[in-house]
């Protein structure tokens, strides 16, 4: 496991900060002039007053400055794409949570896509922390296996992620209205932590294809029984 700090940009401060850069040295006489005391006597007056305001511009600035959330967060790695992030505020984000780690074979070129999906509770426990939000890129089970659990163990947690991990994760026995479904483009704001869903495909195989292509549209079908499992039923008595 890796951990790094990182300053988190506000966007609004820094283009404030930039506009307020580009502004002043078209108001404010050059430091050549300054030192000769060769600004144009002839407008003292509107240079004072200009200073004057340049002076309240500033101050209006460092204001804005200090009033702007900045905050700091640790990324933890958890392997694959998967990431727990920490702010200084105490709240948890995690991304593509997957940590029980089954094989699978796809790795040794013998994939079984009949491979049961099971959960390591206590691998999970020890990293998840208390999620505010669980952030799910797509729903390969190396990226959604264990969502689930974790929604179950954070009833509070709100899930962000495609129209197939929606449907997958209804089947799974998560509320619906914990889930909030992305396509791409959207900015959702929860509570302060804001998130910007990017439009983004998987890469390609060693035969130029995506694995496990497509698209879930709609909850998944009950599996039918076949005819050997059905149960006789009982004829009426006469």
């Amino acid at each position: 496991m890796t951990a790094n700090r990182a300053s988190r940009f506000n966007r609004r401060l820094l283009i404030r900060g930039a506009a307020a850069g580009a502004a002043v040295p078209a108001v404010l006489p050059t430091a050549a002039q300054a030192a000769a005391g060769t600004a144009p006597s002839a407008h003292k007056s509107r240079d004072a007053e200009t200073s004057d305001a340049t002076t309240s511009d500033a101050k209006t600035s460092d204001a804005t400055a200090s009033d702007a959330k900045t905050s700091e967060a640790t990324f933890q790695w958890l392997g694959t794409s998967g990431w727990r992030i920490d702010t200084d505020g105490g709240r948890t984000i995690l991304f593509d949570p997957y940590l029980s780690r089954f094989e699978t074979g796809l790795f040794k070129k013998t994939f079984n896509p009949k491979t049961p999906l099971t959960t390591d509770g206590t691998a999970i426990d020890r990293h998840r922390g208390s999620p505010e939000l669980i952030l799910v890129s797509h729903s390969h089970w190396d990226h959604l296996n264990d969502v689930p659990y974790i929604a179950a163990a954070a009833p509070d947690a709100r899930i962000v992620g495609t129209e197939t991990t929606y449907h997958l994760l209804r089947a799974l026995g998560v509320d619906k209205a914990r889930i909030a479904v992305v396509r791409g483009g959207e900015v959702l704001d929860f509570d302060g932590l804001v998130v910007e869903a990017v439009s983004s495909r998987h890469s390609r195989n060693d035969s130029y294809s995506y694995f496990a292509p497509g698209t879930l549209t709609g909850p998944r079908p009950a599996p039918r029984p076949s005819p050997t499992s059905r149960k006789a039923t009982p004829s009426p008595s006469t």
